[in-house]
């Protein structure tokens, strides 16, 4: 059978056929019309990965959802269920939930807009209604948990008042938590109808990461029909397949937190090996190149930065080193973030030595505000940190705002540039640009 025969056999356009494998167009046709591409290692899995998707919604039953939180998780994971389930977000924020309604993406995520252009999806949204969780068969909790400094622990007051709602409206439904939870909440509930599943999105990248699992984690018992009923359903969406793990839900949640602090201490890592390496007058990119090809080690999360930012990995490390407390030998994880803070020292410092004899005199403009490309949050942002250190040392900060000036003004008034990703539109302007962006991929 052909990529062709294959593709219709399943109901599949083109244009959706494409999508699912993550290639342009144009490369999808060619991979049709030239069966010697699609032998190549870089394609040789299109065929299991199209035939992996089941097109026909004959004989398939369909739940009723309901999301509450439309944050990267909810609204993801939302659009996601709505192609063959109906869905309903529930969020206190009104401008959401008129986007929603309108097929408006909430922020930056090609496949969402993808979807929300092209897809048919029995999607809708609301303000917080009792009414809506009476006939539904699952409950998903996405609403924010911030870690709180003076507790040393997660806010779980929106996940607490959810789950008093919702069983004030429907005692039987399964509610599952997708809020990172610190390890041993969904327990201490004492609800046999709550499980916890932790998700694994990159910003930008959520309704992807939802397509493209690299496992699916059930914090609950696998034996209850809805338990296991809920899994099939997420595993239904995998372009191909991947592995469903059932656990307590302590140990789902142990999960969520172990591989977000693994990540930071995985950047933390590679941050510090490049502060060393420069401080020595060493070429950080071969350096960190050489140790990458060890297959021990991988060519992955190993691009240096400012220091990592955004909303899970500062909050999760916080959170697991505060719980792991009652261990004395935590050292590693403690040093996660001390680790972290001396790095944006360290890229304070190296920026000031780039504007001596005179920093106070000198403008330095900042490209984005972004820790990583491909998003467009800002929270918890390392860069946010290096501005409030050259501006406390009184260095002039410009930060570029496309509505408010164009890029060559920006370049213009900028004795240094700095951006924690660079970006091609910057090549006039290199020699002016710092950057720690070694493989300008990531």
């Amino acid at each position: 059978m052909t990529l062709k025969e294959l593709r219709k056999s399943k109901g599949l356009s083109q244009n959706e056929a494409s999508f699912l494998l993550s290639i342009p167009l144009r490369t999808y046709k060619r991979l049709e019309n030239d069966s010697s591409y699609v032998n190549t290692y870089k394609y040789k899995n299109v065929y299991t990965q199209i035939s992996s998707f089941v097109a026909s919604k004959k004989s398939r039953k369909i739940y009723n959802f309901v999301i509450v939180g439309a944050g990267y998780v909810g609204f993801s994971l939302a659009v996601l269920l709505a192609e063959k389930h109906h869905v309903t977000v529930v969020d206190t924020n009104e401008e959401k939930v008129s986007k929603i309604n309108t097929r408006k993406p909430l922020f930056y995520d090609k496949e969402i807009s993808y979807y929300l252009q092209n897809k048919t999806l029995y999607l809708k949204a609301t303000t917080v209604n009792l009414d809506v969780y009476k006939n539904c068969d699952y409950v998903i909790i996405s609403t924010p948990t911030n870690y709180d400094e003076e507790s040393k622990n997660y806010d779980m007051s929106s996940v607490l008042s959810t789950i008093r709602d919702v069983r004030k409206a429907n005692s039987k439904c399964t509610i599952v938590i997708k809020s990172t939870c610190y390890i041993g909440f969904t327990s201490s509930l004492k609800d046999n109808n709550i499980v916890f599943s932790p998700e694994f999105l990159r910003e930008g990248k959520a309704l992807y990461d939802n397509l493209h699992p690299s496992r699916i984690i059930i914090g609950g018992d696998q034996n209850k029909k809805e338990v296991k009923e809920f899994a099939n359903i997420l595993e239904s969406f995998a372009v191909s397949p991947t592995k469903v793990l059932f656990m307590s839900s302590s140990e789902a949640e142990a999960v969520k937190l172990f591989s977000n602090s693994y990540l930071a201490m995985r950047v933390a890592y590679f941050n510090e090996m490049d502060s060393l390496l420069n401080s020595y007058g060493l070429n950080s990119y071969k350096v960190v190149n050489g140790v990458s090809l060890d297959p021990r080690i991988g060519d992955y999360y190993n691009n240096p930065s400012f220091g990592y930012g955004g909303y899970c990995l500062p909050k999760d490390t916080k959170a697991l080193i505060s719980q792991m407390s009652v261990i004395s030998n935590n050292e590693l994880l403690s040093s996660i973030s001390k680790s972290n803070d001396s790095r944006k020292q360290f890229i304070i410092n190296d920026i000031v030595s780039k504007l001596e004899p005179d920093p106070q005199n000198k403008v330095v403009g900042v490209f984005s505000l972004l820790s990583k490309t491909g998003t467009d949050n800002t929270r918890y942002s390392s860069v946010i940190d290096i501005v409030g250190g050259l501006e406390k040392i009184g260095t002039q900060v410009i930060i570029f705002d496309n509505e408010k000036m164009t890029l060559e003004d920006f370049k213009n008034k900028s004795d240094l540039i700095i951006t924690n990703r660079y970006d091609s539109s910057l090549d006039d302007v290199a020699y002016k640009v710092y950057t720690r962006d070694l493989f300008k991929r990531d």
